[in-house]
């Protein structure tokens, strides 16, 4: 407390105790008794006012004690399971997050992670990946900021996600895992990895890549075998050593029967090898009759031309090829899709040919568009008064009908370039970009579909596209979103299939580690997408058992999720109560768990995780000594904190109480004697 706050209390008293004694002192008539009374009453009052209106500020310091954050991470996926450390991993669990030392000496919390990564629930063990990344980053997000430790209990095999060992140097705090399974290092072979096209074409050769691998102390021979069915399509023999314990194969199989063809590649076990579930992958290839064939016609050069060749051909059943008008007309019957890049009055002949073969088309148009041809050669949109330069941003039509597609916000996007004027469509349409400039609508559309004439047409009234694909890409680092808006159109625009009230999409077959998902669209008899529908999907397995759930609405589709099925073929059917309207499938679903494929721990990795952020390893039967270490480190001590308030005596209510309890016991003790 200041001086002058002192002084300021003490003539506060001073002037109360002045002001009682000359009004019950000097000049009254009361008796003795009464005038004490009356006088320590006034007293006490115009002490508390005087008081109050100083005003002192009173300081109070209270301490705590902040302990170090324990984080128990528990590994989750089916690996642990394969590795029958099951029980062991739960009773360790248990053992940290009760024991008494430690609570004593840390915030103990526990976490488990599997595909993904939240607070320790239910331990199941079925997690279909491992993504060690993400629980050490779940964590990091949380206690980066605070003294904290992390146990990990895992076999330390990730089958998905970043690197966790090269991601340790960015953590702030320690790790100290717990290896899992046994350490010992029997002979394995191994397929690591195999990749292969979803798609090929009938009658060609497509490549199979394979990456094998080999654990052991001596030089072994095996043949890697695959199969189709029961039928051996290839052999090759494969040697490995102590040095050379890596390979990688390309093998190029037949594609000679169109549908989904069931492949296994599989390396001839060792006599003493243990694990041999990592010798045998399933994969599967569908086979196709044709591929689809896109002409892009233009007269000039334009980077937007690479931009939607790479967009189109992302599925490798699709085939592009740029031409220019002359080139094009007589062989525009061999392609399923012309797209026609800012046309002008060379590409007559084109049109006149679009016509009489009645084949779908989708103009692109831009700053060499030549719109008064464009809006003589055809009469179902035209642009008038065309010229000049404008930047154009786009806004998505989120209930789009046609096909299922994502919401992507396309208003972050950079703007696109169009010729100044306003496109009028004179034929029904449906609209997917809204054309925006500042943020305010246009009365123009930027990318449009229609059907006239039994004939399919898109128009995307905009040049420059290639910048959606770079932006794409800085934002996302891959090209998914601008892709897939192509890919949909393509694959819309190219079939001539009759439009259909309710479409169903799925593909016709998944690896048991994905995820499944079937997609719909119903429409009205208007053709308008209906979400107020009630859409239900019904599956059956190969042994005739069913199962009946609802599709549930997003955005503008119905989905059903399918994860977790056992490998097999399914029959999938889904209908709409009350409609009567229904289509049927069928996909298969392969048997692959990478979990299976590591039943050795990977200690390396482990122990450099605990290198690079200043942990130490331990292994499964060490309780005792990681206990003894986060004891006794002195790195995880808990922090004694102080926090001192300075509080205003005027918001203490209790005086403000004791000055109106004086005024009314004074104001009583006047009353009952008369003096009021």
């Amino acid at each position: 407390m200041s001086a002058t706050t002192l002084l300021s209390l003490i003539a506060a008293a001073v002037i109360a105790l002045g002001l009682s004694a000359y009004m019950y002192g000097f000049k009254s008539r009361l008796n003795p008794r009464l005038r004490w009374i009356l006088g320590i009453l006034r007293f006490m009052t115009l002490l508390t006012l005087g008081v109050l209106l100083v005003n002192p500020k009173i300081k109070k310091e209270t301490y705590t004690t902040q302990k170090p954050a324990l984080n128990i991470l528990v590994d989750n996926s089916s690996s642990l399971e394969n590795l029958d450390r099951v029980s062991l991993a739960t009773n360790l669990s248990n053992a940290l997050n009760t024991d008494t030392e430690l609570m004593e000496r840390f915030d103990i919390t526990a976490y488990q992670f599997d595909q993904s990564f939240g607070p320790l629930s239910d331990l199941n063990y079925q997690g279909v990946t491992t993504n060690i990344a993400d629980g050490l980053t779940g964590l990091e997000t949380i206690y980066g900021d605070q003294n904290a430790v992390t146990v990990l209990l895992s076999d330390g095999n990730q089958t998905l996600g970043r690197d966790y060992a090269s991601l340790a140097s960015r953590l702030k705090n320690p790790v100290f895992p717990m290896v899992m399974g046994d350490t010992t290092q029997f002979e394995d072979l191994r397929i690591t990895r195999l990749n292969a096209n979803r798609y090929a074409y009938q009658d060609n050769e497509f490549p199979v890549e394979l990456s094998l691998g080999y654990t052991g102390t001596g030089a072994v021979n095996s043949v890697l075998i695959i199969r189709k069915g029961n039928q051996v399509v290839k052999r090759q023999p494969v040697s490995f050593d102590t040095q050379a314990n890596a390979q990688t194969l390309q093998v190029l199989l037949k594609a000679d029967q169109v549908g989904i063809q069931t492949y296994t590649a599989e390396l001839q076990s060792l006599s003493n090898e243990r694990n041999t579930s990592n010798n045998r992958q399933q994969f599967a290839v569908e086979v196709i009759d044709q591929s689809t064939r896109v002409a892009v016609i233009t007269t000039i050069q334009h980077p937007d031309l690479g931009a939607l060749k790479k967009s189109i051909t992302t599925l490798k059943q699709r085939e592009v090829e740029v031409m220019e008008p002359a080139q094009a007309v007589g062989n525009l019957d061999d392609y399923q899709l012309v797209i026609l890049y800012q046309p002008d009055s060379r590409f007559a002949a084109v049109y006149q040919e679009l016509n009489e073969l009645k084949k779908n088309r989708w103009t692109i148009t831009g700053l060499q568009t030549d719109w008064n041809f464009l809006n003589d050669v055809q009469l179902k949109y035209a642009k008038i008064g065309a010229g000049g330069e404008d930047q154009v941003s786009a806004e998505t039509n989120r209930n789009y009908p046609i096909f299922a597609m994502d919401p992507v916000d396309f208003s972050s996007y950079p703007p696109l370039i169009t010729q100044f004027g306003s496109l009028d469509v004179f034929v029904p349409y449906d609209e997917i970009l809204s054309q925006t400039i500042s943020g305010i609508f246009t009365e123009s559309p930027m990318l449009f579909s229609f059907e006239a004439d039994g004939v399919r047409e898109a128009v995307w009234d905009a040049q420059d596209l290639w910048r959606w694909r770079a932006h794409n890409f800085i934002e996302t680092r891959g090209f998914d979103q601008f892709d897939d808006l192509v890919a949909n159109m393509v694959q819309y625009l190219s079939s001539n299939k009759r439009r259909s009230r309710l479409n169903v999409s799925y593909e016709s077959f998944y690896y048991s580690n994905a995820q499944i998902g079937i997609q719909a669209q119903y429409f009205n008899e208007n053709y308008q997408f209906d979400p107020e529908a009630s859409l239900n999907l019904t599956y059956t397995a190969t042994d005739g058992t069913s199962q009946r759930l609802p599709m549930l609405l997003k955005n503008n589709y119905y989905q059903a999720n399918l994860d977790g099925l056992a490998a097999g073929v399914y029959d999938v059917t889904v209908t709409v109560d009350g409609q009567g309207i229904a289509r049927s499938g069928q996909f298969t679903i392969l048997d692959f768990s990478e979990e299976e494929q590591l039943l050795t721990p990977d200690v390396l990795k482990l122990t450099a995780l605990a290198a690079n952020t200043q942990g130490s390893v331990f292994y499964e039967d060490q309780l005792e000594e990681i206990k003894s270490a986060l004891i006794t480190d002195d790195r995880f001590v808990p922090v004694q904190k102080s926090r001192q308030n300075v509080v205003p005596l005027i918001s203490l209510k209790f005086l403000l109480g004791l000055l109106g309890l004086l005024l009314a016991i004074e104001w009583f003790t006047r009353k009952y004697n008369g003096l009021i």
